[in-house]
């Protein structure tokens, strides 16, 4: 299960276990870099790790054994949160 909000800066996407309790938060925030993105993960034990593409978030998601839907809707959020922060040159 996803949730998803977003601001003006930044898009944030919760992800549920299968018990619908919360194990990581995504980022997609524009990087110090002007033009950068920085894609972000923040999960259950605290740990912040920073992705260099999103293949190697996939990747750690299949890792965790996130569900195939689940890791389709988090492509899908990235290429929007990217789009929309593009159109709008954040």
């Amino acid at each position: 299960m996803i949730f998803i909000s977003e601001n003006n800066f930044s898009f944030t996407m919760d992800l549920k276990d299968e018990n619908d309790k919360i194990w990581a938060a995504i980022s997609v925030a524009p990087s110090k870099e002007p033009g950068n993105r920085d894609i972000l993960l923040i999960d259950d034990n605290n740990k912040n790790i920073s992705f260099r593409s999103i293949t190697e978030l996939m990747n750690y998601l299949q890792k965790r054994k996130v569900p195939y839907e689940d890791r389709k809707a988090t492509l899908d959020f990235i290429a929007n949160s990217l789009i929309i922060l593009e159109k709008n040159q954040l």
